[in-house]
């Protein structure tokens, strides 16, 4: 009887994640995504000043990109709902890929200018705002809910790895030469077109099996989103709030990167800035959840930032390469904390329904999940 009892619950017990064959391709596809980003990401200002000479050109530069990739994010959120994601993916990486060969070459034959490598960081950021949310919604077609948790552990794990060690080397590519990070771009994101191209159909078409029905609505759900937000002085003013800690923490390291290339700074010393607000991330991911149970959400927002403000205190004073990489550090030490503590918050105040994309297509049929 206990022999019975025990393979019963052999089998019953649930595989690991990777034993799913879709799973893994899709993890090898977003993570080669991840890491041409996080290049890409490096490389940006540092050529943006080598080419204009200007910090304000490059910074302007990574202010483009970043207004684009979020204002187009929520459509392209609405698209992967709808669409298929398997293409989705597969077309990011093939743009991608396009992309990152053309800035490559016009960079290695010294082509490009100032105004069409503008031009090429803008349609980086429209192909990331369109096509990028796709990665996250293929997730959820592919993994089954009683593992989507551990899925996501994995991917903020990995997130961790890619941000410890996406600066240093994309200054050891930077160093190399100005055109490698994009070259290797190129090629991660040709992997990620590759293995998007081996997941499974079935579960890609999540929202396209309806689609006349999902594109009439389209337009009106997504206006009666921002129409509950707005509404919401709560929300509004947590989302205000997260757009601007945001902004200051994302301008602040570019500053960072353009100030210390100015003054001549090895690539990859400039790259180890990231390492070191990598390791503080992760650190502050650590005791994240005891600081969200034991501190109220609007305690811990006047925390980070007052953190962060004390922190950047001290480039207004000195710019030794030292004390630039411990205030970085610090600023990065309470934000995986204000992360979860926030989002938490907008969560739960958000009615379910309205976190449900397939609320307007209701007679949609279940999708397959990888096995």
């Amino acid at each position: 009887m206990n022999t019975i009892t025990s393979s019963s619950s052999s089998t019953r017990r649930p595989h690991s994640l990777w034993h799913l064959p879709a799973y893994r391709n899709w993890f090898v596809a977003d993570t080669a995504d991840v890491f041409a980003v996080s290049l890409r990401t490096f490389a940006i200002p540092l050529i943006g000043l080598a080419l204009s000479g200007s910090p304000f050109v490059a910074g302007l530069l990574v202010t483009v990109e970043s207004t684009i990739g979020l204002t187009l994010m929520s459509i392209g959120g609405a698209l992967a709902d709808r669409h298929d994601r398997r293409r989705m993916m597969i077309l990011l990486g093939l743009v991608g890929g396009t992309l990152s060969a053309a800035a490559t070459v016009l960079l290695a034959t010294g082509t490009m200018g100032t105004g069409l490598f503008a031009i090429t960081v803008a349609l980086f950021a429209v192909m990331n705002g369109l096509l990028g949310p796709s990665n996250d919604a293929m997730l959820k077609s592919l993994v089954p809910m009683d593992r989507f948790a551990k899925a996501q552990a994995i991917r903020e794990a990995r997130e961790s790895c890619v941000e410890l060690s996406g600066g240093a080397i994309g200054g050891l590519l930077y160093r190399v030469a100005g055109w490698f990070p994009f070259l290797v771009s190129a090629v991660l994101y040709l992997i990620a077109a590759v293995t998007a191209a081996r997941l499974p159909r079935c579960a890609a078409a999540h929202g396209s099996e309806h689609a006349p029905e999902c594109a009439l609505s389209f337009l009106a759900q997504f206006v009666e989103g921002w129409r509950w937000t707005l509404t919401r002085g709560t929300i509004l003013a947590a989302i205000a709030q997260g757009a601007v800690v945001n902004v200051a923490c994302y301008g602040s390291i570019i500053g960072v990167q353009i100030m210390l290339a100015e003054r001549g700074t090895d690539a990859a010393l400039i790259g180890l800035v990231g390492t070191a607000t990598g390791v503080s991330a992760l650190i502050g991911s650590l005791i994240a959840g005891w600081l969200v149970d034991h501190i109220p959400t609007g305690r811990l927002i006047i925390l980070t930032f007052a953190v962060f403000t004390a922190a950047m205190l001290p480039l207004l004073l000195t710019d030794s390469y030292g004390v630039v990489v411990a205030c970085m550090a610090a600023t990065s030490l309470l934000f995986p904390a204000l992360n979860a503590g926030e989002l938490g918050f907008i969560f739960g105040r958000t009615p379910d329904d309205m976190q449900d994309g397939s609320r307007p297509c209701s007679r949609r049929r279940s999708v397959c999940r990888a096995r």
